[in-house]
């Protein structure tokens, strides 16, 4: 129980701590040791998770001694009878040792001419489960008695085969013995599993002490336990046996309700196999109120022992509560065992129904929401959803239960109050009526059905399910109606035709997820945990619900050890995972406020996303492990498609800034001043190397993915500023040019006005010499400078209208071939393609 330096705490739960404390006295006597031993009465402790403690008077904690210099051994006064009854052995009365409390302590004495070889000895039965009839069932369990054989002669241990029924007996002396074979058979157990190409067969386990026994066939019947409700390949002992095992060994609860003792019934396994699953997460131990079996069999609608169907609380519950699994998804699975604890102190003892139909009733508490989920399990099976199934016309469950008709005032609602009245007689008068009223509508026959189950009749159930199911109009209706067969079945003890019923209302109702869990948890019942684990883990992976479900199922009793150390194989896989992906999710949160700007359309969305798997990361739960990676890959795709998005619009923003800057830059050349344009090359540049800069880096990486997006918007801001400023230079561009076409043609009307006047007007005179009397030709000769100059201005003003006129017309067409670029060959041959 405890140690520390020169000194421990050991815990005897039997008397045999006398025979093994006279055999260390006789070895003392020829191997002189200082050693004290002290032998006191105390108080064993089981917690609620099975961890041992002890209580003692306060008075003895406090003692303090010297250790002797030869072996003593000091018992308490109170254990006088149980060391006298052992011949040999005695106590002698001698003053107490100082520091030890103020008890009549009785020092310990061995007879040396005697044996106190241990009695402790057990018989040990092994049996395969199973129907042994069947040839599988016999096949593979003599193959797997022939490997067990094989053991046995390793270890030389006497055993005995059954003749009358298949049975494996062996007797175990010692529990050196016992220790060494259960390590051993367990460790066979585990190694033929993993192997393929050795037979294994399922079984059950049990020892029990050979006190008054004798070895033969017969001893299995004395064992006091229903084998068929054994946890198989889990050897099973009474609470004293089990921990007497010590270290290496974990003991397991192996049933539930009534008050229990170190004489009932626990299962162990090794510590080696349980390694750390059971740190990696809580264990769910049921409250016992709830699990106390008084009923022979379990209740239709729940799968508890403590009332019978008729009496069940789900009878008064309305509608199903399929949003108790998102509130229990929203639980750390550490809360589950407290959750639990509470739901046990919130239960009557006196009167566990009505107050267990209180918790069910309302309350948002945890142990509300524990009794609530352990009645959702089998919801299908309970009474309220049959009106729903009634007024259903959806073809597949769950989703047609969604899809009601309005209720026109059900024909049976008189049958229905006296149904929930207890009012059998009634109830069946009333619907063998409607039965020949209604002949082709399934609702009498279904109603009917319930009636015979809670009367104890299933075979009449069935029949009347069996008519239901012929009569019904949708798949959904007729799988449900399967189920409820299959349901009786199972509580009937016929596993095995409930999980092929199962198997079939699964055919019906593809979707319907809660057969598969059924077939499993009858494979459980069967002792066939191997193959219920399948089930369920592929059922975990399709809705993680299912997890917690199994988790506070009080039905998979018979195999929860193997059920849950599966399920901790895959809480640990999921556990590791969400570790990495705790991870991923703050990378990615860092990712977004680098990639994107609090202005992008998938900046919020994004945010919100990783704050609730950030929720998710924190919560310990299976149902969010599996959300969190699923939403984890859903989010990472969608971060990748919006990259992707981003990057094209990048790219095509790219090719539209990179021809505005060709437009600025054909725009710019053209200016005739390019000493002005110091800050408009300065802009011009600066975009030129920013978009060079988005070309030449790989964008997709989040720190060069903002940034591009950062310069290309100021380069867009940029190429706005610089064509704003543009207008300005294309008037002085223009201005200029039309000043130098207009100068130009200018030139050359006043050269050609010039030389006409020049030439003409002495030609005028020359030709005009023979002319009198003709006044103007005098008035020309008389005033030939004067009108030389008169005429060289009017040709000037002739010339300048002329050239204004003429720059005019063919300026924008000169504009345009001196600035617009020319297309180059490529263009120019696609622009051909398109004509």
């Amino acid at each position: 129980m405890a140690e520390a330096d020169g000194q421990a705490l050991w815990l005897s739960p039997t008397p045999e701590v006398f025979r093994a404390l006279g055999r260390l006295q006789i070895w003392s006597r020829l191997n002189p040791m200082p050693l004290f031993c002290q032998i006191m009465p105390v108080t064993v402790l089981v917690g609620y998770d099975l961890t041992l403690s002890m209580a003692f008077p306060t008075e003895l904690g406090k003692q303090s001694v010297d250790p002797p210099k030869e072996f003593e051994a000091w018992i308490h006064p109170k254990l006088t009878e149980d060391v006298q009854r052992i011949s040999g052995l005695s106590l002698q009365q001698k003053g107490s040792m100082p520091g030890l409390a103020n008890v009549d302590w009785r020092l310990f004495d061995a007879d040396e001419g005697l044996d106190y070889e241990t009695v402790l000895n057990w018989f040990f039965v092994i049996k395969p489960v199973g129907r042994m009839g069947e040839k599988d069932s016999i096949m593979g369990w003599r193959a797997w008695a022939e490997e067990i054989k094989k053991l046995f002669t390793r270890l030389n241990v006497r055993y005995l085969v059954g003749t009358r029924e298949e049975v494996l007996i062996v007797s175990l002396r010692g529990l050196r013995s016992l220790r060494g074979f259960i390590a051993e058979l367990l460790r066979l157990i585990a190694a033929t599993k993993e192997e393929s190409e050795r037979t294994y067969w399922p079984c059950v386990m049990a020892a029990v002490s050979q006190k008054g026994r004798q070895f033969t066939e017969e001893v299995t019947h004395k064992f006091n336990l229903d084998w068929n409700k054994l946890s198989p390949d889990l050897p099973h002992f009474s609470y004293r046996d089990g921990l007497m095992l010590g270290e290496g060994f974990v003991v397991n609860e192996a049933r539930y309700g009534g008050e229990e003792s170190l004489d009932s019934w626990c299962n162990v396994s090794l510590a080696e196999d349980v390694g750390e699953k059971s740190k990696s997460a809580a264990e769910v131990i049921l409250p016992r109120k709830l699990m106390l079996a008084t009923q022979d069999s379990e209740c239709f609608y729940c799968g508890l022992r403590s009332h019978a169907s008729a009496e069940c609380p789900s009878r008064n519950l309305e509608d199903p509560r399929p949003g108790v699994w998102k509130a229990l998804a929203g639980m750390d699975i550490k809360e589950f065992p407290k959750a639990m604890r509470s739901l046990d102190d919130a239960l009557d003892s006196e009167n566990t129904l009505d107050s267990l139909a209180g918790l069910l009733a309302s309350g948002k508490k945890p142990e509300n929401i524990m009794a609530a989920a352990m009645f959702e399990i089998n919801s299908p099976a309970q009474f309220r959803v049959l009106e729903r199934v009634w007024r259903s016309r959806g073809k597949e469950w769950p989703q047609g239960l969604r899809q009601l008709v309005p209720e026109e005032g059900q024909f049976v609602n008189t049958a229905m109050e006296t149904f929930r009245a207890r009012d059998y007689e009634r109830t069946g008068a009333l619907l063998k009526q409607l039965r020949l009223k209604y002949a082709r509508s399934f609702i009498p026959s279904s109603l009917q059905g319930y009636v015979a189950m809670e009367q104890g009749d299933h075979h009449q159930a069935r029949f009347y399910w069996q008519e239901a199911e012929r009569m019904g109009y949708t798949p959904l209706q007729q799988g449900f109606f399967v189920y409820l067969q299959a349901r009786s079945f199972e509580i009937e003890g016929d596993y095995k035709e409930a999980a092929t019923l199962y198997k079939r209302a699964l055919t019906v109702s593809p979707n319907w997820l809660e057969t598969l869990y059924r077939g499993g948890v009858c494979m459980v019942k069967l002792g066939f945990t191997g193959q219920a684990i399948e089930m369920l883990d592929d059922l975990f992976q399709q809705d993680p619900n299912f997890f917690n479900r199994a988790l506070i199922d009080p039905e998979l009793d018979r195999g929860r050890a193997h059920v849950l150390s599966a399920m901790w194989d895959r809480w640990a896989l999921a556990e590791a995972e969400v570790m990495r992906q705790r991870e991923r999710v703050d990378a990615l949160s860092g990712e977004i406020d680098q990639r994107f700007g609090e202005d992008h359309e998938f900046y919020e969305p994004a945010k919100r996303s990783l704050e609730h798997m950030q929720g998710l990361a924190k919560l310990n739960n299976f149902v969010a492990f599996r959300e969190l990676i699923r939403e984890l890959a859903l989010f990472e795709d969608k971060l990748s498609r919006q990259v992707e998005r981003d990057i094209k619009r990048m790219q095509a923003k790219v090719d539209y800034l990179v021809e505005r800057l060709k437009d600025v830059q054909q725009e710019a050349a053209w200016f005739p001043f390019p000493k002005l344009l110091l800050e408009f090359n300065k802009d011009f540049n600066y975009c030129v190397e920013k978009i060079n800069w988005v070309n030449h880096q790989h964008i997709k990486a989040a720190e060069n993915f903002r940034q591009a997006g950062s310069y290309l918007d100021e380069v867009e801001q940029r190429l706005s500023a610089l064509q704003k400023r543009l207008v300005t230079l294309r008037i002085v561009r223009d201005t200029t040019l039309f000043v130098l076409m207009l100068g130009r043609s200018f030139i050359w009307f006043e050269v050609i006005g010039l030389g006409l006047g020049l030439v003409g007007l002495p030609l005028f005179i020359y030709f005009t010499r023979s002319m009198e009397n003709v006044w103007i030709v005098d008035m020309i000769r008389e005033q030939q400078w004067e009108f030389q100059k008169g005429l060289i201005l009017i040709l000037s003003v002739l010339a300048l209208v002329v050239s204004l006129l003429k720059t005019a017309i063919s300026f924008e067409r000169k504009k345009k071939e001196l600035f617009e670029r020319p297309m180059d060959e490529a263009q120019q041959s696609e622009s051909k393609k398109k004509k």
